[in-house]
């Protein structure tokens, strides 16, 4: 009886991050499971770059297939030798590569890692999204833009909206300006605000940078990054909320691809894995509703500012706010000024003078109909409201183009 044929397999350990430990160990795992007469032999990402170590693996021990955890620059003359490819990665990144057309691709689904983010930030009660890109540099910048894609489509679905932030990439003298810069983009979000960031590195950069800004974290800003590498998460303050996705699964899936190409010899199309966890700590804390109180205080100033609940000629107050909400009006203040750094009345008065901005410009009424609709019975307060906050006259502003 014939014994099976000793497959040689090449595995690339990477530079040994977390995401190519976790693949590796699922692709042994199954390897050790099975039982599989391979011959596997391991490889570092400097043995891809060095050419002699190279040749010495691919043209004299002559392996029968390689899996690449790793993106590397190795044209098509130097994997020619090698029957078989199997990589992490998708199709459209390897064309773009130039990877072989008989490449089998092995990756994580980008879409369900930005959808399981949106989904907890959601649960927080935030209405105001922003997504933080990685630097342009290699293929991250692909990953990161299919990633903002499905996180800025999930929010402006749900009627929300959501910032997108570049990264530059930057050399180490230019970190503080790096820092700086990021720190007056997250200063002039909406709060409070969920962020989403390409990866747990990036992420660590938003907590640094709101830090400096003195933006409270998870009060005012709310951050998940993704791959949950501990040493980053655990280490950074307050501690990073992350998404890890399934990289296990993808070694796995990787070497049953291996076993089933060996049988059959058909390639197969590009397989994904999904998020095995959320793993959550300070950044997405539950504040015991204080997130969501605000967000629902802001819909409802919005909506109701200039007529009240119930209606009223005053308009919406603290007090009858802070009855619609269920809450005391101590609380409500304490509440908004802890996210938002500013007292309740001031939105809503802010939210009056909005209306009558608008109704000025967009409608003949007259300025006294208009201030009675607005929340203003007496006009002549309005008047000096508005010359106080605009430094003009409501009669001169409606008859200029400026607007505040």
């Amino acid at each position: 009886m014939n014994e099976p044929k000793k497959f040689r397999i090449a595995v690339d350990t990477g530079n040994n991050q977390k995401a190519v430990r976790d693949r590796c160990s699922g692709f042994m795992r199954y390897v050790m499971e099975r039982s599989l007469p391979w011959d596997i032999r391991f490889f570092a990402q400097w043995d891809a770059q060095d050419r002699q170590a190279w040749d010495r693996l691919i043209l004299k021990w002559k392996p029968d297939c390689i899996y690449l955890n790793s993106i590397y620059d190795i044209s098509d003359g130097r994997l020619k030798h090698i029957p078989h490819i199997v990589m992490f990665g998708n199709s459209l990144m390897g064309a773009s590569m130039k990877f072989p057309r008989r490449t089998i691709f092995v990756g994580i689904d980008d879409r369900q890692i930005a959808a399981e983010a949106f989904h907890l930030l959601i649960k927080r009660g935030l209405n105001h999204f922003a997504y933080i890109h990685a630097p342009a540099i290699n293929v991250e910048a692909y990953h990161s833009q299919v990633r903002a894609e499905a996180f800025v489509r999930m929010a402006e679905e749900a009627g929300f909206d959501c910032t997108e932030c570049q990264r530059e990439n930057h050399k180490t003298a230019d970190w503080a300006a790096s820092m700086v810069a990021l720190a007056a983009e997250l200063s002039a979000l909406p709060r409070p605000c969920g962020i989403m960031a390409y990866n747990d590195r990036v992420a660590r950069e938003v907590i640094n940078a709101c830090n400096y800004a003195k933006l409270r974290i998870p009060e005012q800003i709310q951050i998940i990054g993704v791959d949950n590498q501990e040493d980053i998460c655990e280490s950074v303050r307050p501690c990073l909320t992350s998404v890890e996705p399934d990289f296990f699964g993808c070694g796995w899936l990787a070497a049953e691809k291996i076993e089933k190409l060996f049988a059959t010899g058909k390639t197969q199309n590009h397989m994904m894995c999904g998020v095995q966890r959320i793993a959550e700590r300070d950044t997405t804390r539950d504040l015991s509703g204080a997130a969501r109180l605000v967000t629902s205080a802001e819909k409802l100033i919005h909506s109701y500012a200039c007529q009240g609940l119930p209606p009223s000629p005053k308009g919406l107050t603290v007090q009858s706010l802070a009855d619609a909400l269920h809450v005391s009006r101590s609380l409500l203040k304490i509440r908004f000024r802890k996210v938002r750094e500013e007292g309740v009345a001031a939105v809503i008065r802010r939210r009056k003078l909005e209306e009558v901005c608008r109704m000025l410009k967009e409608t003949d009424m007259p300025i006294g109909e208009i201030a009675i609709r607005c929340g203003f019975p007496v006009p002549t307060h309005l008047n000096a409201l508005f010359r106080r906050t605009f430094g003009t006259t409501l009669r001169a502003y409606r008859t200029s183009s400026h607007i505040p």
